[in-house]
């Protein structure tokens, strides 16, 4: 078993990273739309924190400032 370092944000931090409310990244997420990768653990969906950094990068936008 591998053991990482890596951060999981929930739906409220990686919704601040986007710049956009937490449900606005659930709609997105369930009419199928772009975002970014994530994990379901038990009934909770998080966001690895440098998957989603990648995904923005590719994505041409840019984390919010001021916010984090």
């Amino acid at each position: 078993m591998q053991i990482t370092s890596e951060k999981y944000l929930t739906y409220e931090q990686a919704a601040g990273l986007l710049c956009m409310s937490t449900g606005g990244l659930r709609n997105r997420l369930c009419r199928g739309e772009p975002v970014p990768p994530s994990i379901k653990v038990g009934r909770r969906r998080l966001f690895p924190e440098s998957e989603l950094h990648r995904w923005l990068a590719q994505q041409g936008g840019l984390v919010c400032q001021g916010e984090h």
